[in-house]
């Protein structure tokens, strides 16, 4: 299985998290954009918890430039999601 991280939103803004799990896609119910600074760090903490859940035995895959919009959107710490790729 493999798992792959997006965005949705504009050039402006990130408005959603897209989690792509072989043919079913995820997508953060609450705006990003709207959202305010404290339920941006609690999705960034539950999508991180979610990857360490999941990345024993499934392929996880970010590309570099979502990787790093996700990481400022979410205010999780530079390098975090990239890691995923090569463990």
């Amino acid at each position: 299985m493999i798992v792959q991280l997006g965005i949705r939103g504009s050039t402006d803004s990130i408005n959603h998290i897209l989690i792509k799990i072989d043919n079913l896609t995820l997508m953060t119910c609450n705006n990003l954009f709207l959202s305010g600074e404290e339920s941006r760090i609690k999705t960034g903490k539950n999508i991180i918890e979610l990857l360490d859940a999941l990345w024993l035995e499934h392929e996880i895959s970010v590309r570099e430039r979502v990787a790093k919009e996700i990481e400022r959107e979410l205010n999780i710490e530079e390098g975090t999601l990239i890691k995923y790729n090569n463990r």
